[in-house]
């Protein structure tokens, strides 16, 4: 038996690794330039639909500022980045055109699958990957468990609005209130449509910081349904979650605590949290 319908601090760029190379690291000279443009590309990726100044680039990313200029200059010359209005720089056509070419990862997957694979035989409920693609997180794959009742709550290439879902929920725990504020008024008629106000989504982001875990009962209607999910940072800026999608009258409080204590297991085996 399957139910089918139910789904799912702001971005941080550590030190630059370009910058710390400059400052006395041996390197060959083509390794350090293609570092430095990529962390310019990552940075602009961060500030996404906004677009982001030149300044604002140069202080982030510690290059100075003629450097800077000419690396992005051969990003936009590529097509990697563009060059708006107001002198702002947003993702290009080519950064957008590679991210469609990636379809399922598989890099990913083979770091991921073991884990997922445990916590489905163990806790013998669907688990899901899910990782945030801007506004929304989107589902990267999804093993099932042993239980004859599962829960198929999200399809693998699903996407749903953060907030919406289990590790949707989850991901908020990384997520500053001021990017949540603006993502809700970016999808303000979709959210609604939920049944979400931007206080609940801001109440909801608190509790996954305090809890550590997001945690999700009756979401989209599906009653008897109940969610556990934990996030974790992977890399500079992404930020994903495994959540487990269950039956309400199977979680009571030992098996959540049981339960939160294997995500949280896995994820630390996958050296992604503390």
């Amino acid at each position: 038996m399957a139910m089918s319908r139910f789904s799912g601090s702001s971005d941080t760029v550590a030190m630059p690794r370009a910058a710390a190379h400059a400052q006395g690291e041996p390197q060959v000279q083509g390794a350090q330039s293609a570092r430095r443009a990529l962390l310019l590309l990552k940075l602009v990726a961060k500030h996404r639909d906004e677009g982001v100044r030149l300044a604002q680039l140069v202080r982030e990313s510690e290059l100075d500022r003629g450097t800077a200029y000419r690396l992005l200059s051969c990003l936009v010359e590529e097509q990697f980045v563009d060059r708006g209005s107001g002198g702002l720089y947003y993702l290009g056509p080519e950064s957008v055109l590679l991210g469609s070419l990636l379809g399922r990862p598989a890099s990913l997957l083979n770091r991921f699958l073991p884990a997922l694979t445990r916590i489905a035989r163990i806790s013998g409920d669907t688990t899901f990957l899910m990782m945030r693609q801007g506004d929304y997180v989107c589902c990267v794959h999804r093993e099932e468990g042993s239980s004859q009742v599962k829960v198929l709550t999200t399809h693998i290439g699903q996407r749903r609005m953060i907030g919406t879902g289990t590790g949707g929920q989850a991901v908020m725990e990384f997520i500053s209130p001021a990017e949540i504020a603006e993502m809700y008024h970016n999808h303000e008629a979709e959210y609604i449509e939920q049944g979400m106000s931007l206080d609940q989504l801001l109440d909801m982001a608190q509790e996954a910081r305090e809890r550590g875990y997001g945690l999700t009962h009756d979401a989209f209607g599906e009653i008897g349904i109940a969610g556990i999910g934990v996030a974790f940072r992977i890399g500079a800026q992404g930020i994903g979650a495994i959540s487990v999608a269950t039956l309400t009258a199977r979680l009571g409080t030992e098996r959540l605590r049981s339960m939160v204590e294997l995500l949280n297991s896995e994820i630390r085996q996958l050296s992604l949290r503390d």
